[in-house]
């Protein structure tokens, strides 16, 4: 009867080290001390050990060189073997570089297959950081993050998401053309987060990285990238349905232009089907846009628009939260009472909506559940999973205190 055969594990014990280590040592990955890479190959050495690829060269008693038949064999004998590995990683890992690829290659064929722990420590350092895009003022030192609350949420959201899987993200301005190649040479990003506008600079830059890419609150109608936003003109639809029917008829819109973002151009379009499904006037009279962006303070003085306006309103729909906060405060200021005078209403549903005075009514476009999307879609990408290349996500009416029910009052 033939001796057993020394193996991989045999050295290992004999090492006093783990099997990783050994596989380490044969295939010459520099992770292994002088120290522990001599006592393994000292065991190596008092046990006889040959490698199995070795094993089958020997046996075959050929004149080529054991070393360079090691490289190849499984793929002489087995014609499909190279399929095999590539789908094997695709589906396990994703898409790895090519010098991981081969670590991998070389694992299975020595072991014919991974250990968990060596696959986590050949595919390490692994990307863990999700680049996010946004636009900042450079002049003012303070960015629609802090003028809107609701990129301050996303961006808490978002971080709460990565938290759950180890990851984390940088945050850089939309605005700074020049610095765009230092930040994509300086990181290996696993993937990028667009909130709101897309500049062409960037557009342009992140179609050539092959890097998932998810686009949020705009629509881009580009196969290269991800888009996510709310079902935004049936937010608007429903919002001005939910006003007409507590006796509203003439209901003003207040947004920014098509420059903060073109989800605008679908609330618009939503508050107009509206009017006009239940007969009311439509007029772009009665829309208005800021040029700024969507605040606090563009908020109070649209409401000075609106009080100097040749129109008298009995509601209006605000395309922010922050913005229609802002535009209570000014028309209160000016002699409104909210709701009595004026319904407002607004769209986001951010913390402040429920510390105004009065409590906003609006539409809740579920902030958390939007990010969470974007970095699991991302995640996935980056696995090579399928994603869709357009996610449309639910809204809902929050019904609070500053819209009036004047079916009541006309009753009376």
């Amino acid at each position: 009867m033939n001796a057993r055969r020394v193996t991989i594990k045999d050295v290992a014990l004999k090492a006093n080290v783990s099997k990783a280590t050994v596989s380490y040592v044969l295939n010459d990955v520099d992770k292994v001390s002088e120290e522990t890479k001599q006592r393994v190959l000292n065991a190596i050495e008092e046990l006889g050990y040959v490698p199995s690829t070795t094993a089958r060269a020997l046996a075959k008693n050929t004149s080529k060189p054991i070393e360079e038949k090691q490289k190849t064999p499984m793929k002489e004998t087995l014609p499909f073997y190279p399929d095999f590995i590539d789908s094997f990683i695709q589906n396990k890992v994703g898409k790895v570089p090519s010098e991981i690829k081969n670590k991998m290659v070389r694992t299975i064929g020595e072991w014919g297959y991974i250990p968990s722990n060596v696959l986590n420590q050949i595919i390490e350092p692994r990307k863990t950081v999700i680049a996010v895009f946004m636009e900042m003022d450079r002049d003012l030192r303070y960015s629609i993050q802090q003028e809107n609350p609701f990129y301050q949420e996303f961006l808490a959201s978002v971080e709460r998401a990565v938290q759950e899987f180890n990851l984390g993200i940088r945050v850089y301005n939309t605005n700074d053309f020049n610095q765009y190649e230092d930040i994509f040479i300086s990181h290996d990003f696993l993937g990028v987060i667009v909130i709101g506008k897309l500049p062409v600079h960037l557009s342009l830059k992140l179609m050539q990285m092959e890097l998932p890419v998810v686009v949020v609150d705009e629509y881009q109608y580009n196969k290269a990238f991800i888009t996510i936003t709310s079902d935004d003109k049936r937010g608007a639809f429903d919002s001005i349905e939910y006003l007409i029917l507590r006796g509203h008829k003439k209901i003003a819109f207040v947004g920014c232009g098509e420059e903060m973002g073109n989800f605008i151009d679908k609330r618009i379009a939503g508050y107009k089907e509206a009017l006009e499904a239940y007969r009311l006037p439509v007029s772009n009279n009665h829309i208005y846009l800021s040029e700024v962006a969507y605040s606090y303070e563009e908020g109070i003085r649209i409401a000075s628009r609106i009080a100097a306006a040749p129109y008298t309103y009995d509601a209006v729909f605000c395309t922010s939260d922050i913005m229609a906060i802002g535009l209570m405060k000014g028309l209160m200021k000016l002699g409104y009472r909210v709701p009595e005078d004026i319904s407002i209403m607004g769209f986001d549903n951010i913390q402040f909506s429920k510390y105004s005075n009065p409590e906003l009514t609006t539409v809740d476009q579920n902030i958390f559940l939007k990010a969470e999307t974007a970095v699991t879609l991302i995640r996935r990408k980056a696995k090579g999973d399928h994603v869709k290349e357009e996610y449309i996500l639910p809204v809902s009416i929050v019904e609070r205190e500053s819209v009036s029910n004047r079916t009541n009052q006309e009753r009376q």
